[in-house]
């Protein structure tokens, strides 16, 4: 069986590698190790989730790859927000972003961020602009995890008409990321982030987070060509 290990921002992209990611990958005999990723190394101590400094991401990253086995059948990928990259990323000091089509600035990070990993092995994948993109995929399913949020359903669901062509453009200001929005309108969700957020995207289904995410579809698509040729 290959084994993929996905460097998670946190618990709840680690709750969708187990709960969406995984059960596609077994398709093609392939199993999911998450790692949290390191924020901070100090005292002997590292302390895991969310980013602090590119550094010490990096060092955690290849010591790790370095630490698997070589050979085939492995590879490696990250599930990180695009949301409030550290100023010391690769490329993000001169490669120029245009807010109103982010993508190739998400993609151009992605491959300044491979080429410094400098492992044919890793797959970087940063998830525009926050993990909860994907839950805009289908505002009905957050009744699936919440009762009595019709109302919040409703102004999700007047987000999405905003952003009817590409809802991975919901922008990433700090009020204004996809999170924020979500917990503007269900306080609850912030609380319960970790489980709430991967039981809402298993709901909505993988078939449908590929339909409104092309970035995020484009990231399984290569792991599914990846994987067979490991």
């Amino acid at each position: 069986m290959k084994e993929l290990y996905v460097f998670c921002e946190g618990p709840t992209e680690q709750g969708f590698c187990r709960q969406v990611l995984e059960p596609h990958l077994l398709n093609f005999d392939c199993c999911i190790h998450t790692i949290k990723i390191a924020h901070s190394r100090r005292h002997g101590i590292i302390s895991r989730g969310g980013i602090g400094k590119y550094e010490t991401l990096r060092f955690d990253i290849q010591s790790t790859i370095k630490s698997r086995k070589q050979g085939q059948g492995v590879l490696f990928t990250t599930m990180i927000d695009l949301y409030a990259l550290p100023a010391d990323f690769p490329g993000k000091a001169n490669i120029v972003r245009n807010p109103q089509n982010p993508r190739p600035y998400c993609e151009a990070l992605e491959q300044a961020f491979g080429n410094d990993i400098g492992d044919a092995r890793f797959l970087p994948h940063l998830q525009l602009h926050e993990y909860e993109t994907l839950l805009y995929c289908d505002p009905d399913a957050f009744a699936y995890s919440f009762y009595a949020c019709d109302e919040a359903i409703a102004g999700l669901k007047r987000i999405v008409a905003d952003f009817q062509q590409d809802i991975e453009r919901i922008n990433d200001g700090e009020q204004t990321a996809p999170s924020r929005r979500i917990i503007g309108l269900l306080e609850g969700y912030e609380g319960l982030k970790p489980s709430a957020g991967p039981d809402i995207a298993e709901y909505i289904g993988l078939a449908k987070l590929r339909d409104r995410c092309p970035h995020f579809s484009d990231w399984i698509g290569e792991l599914e060509n990846r994987i067979p040729a490991a």
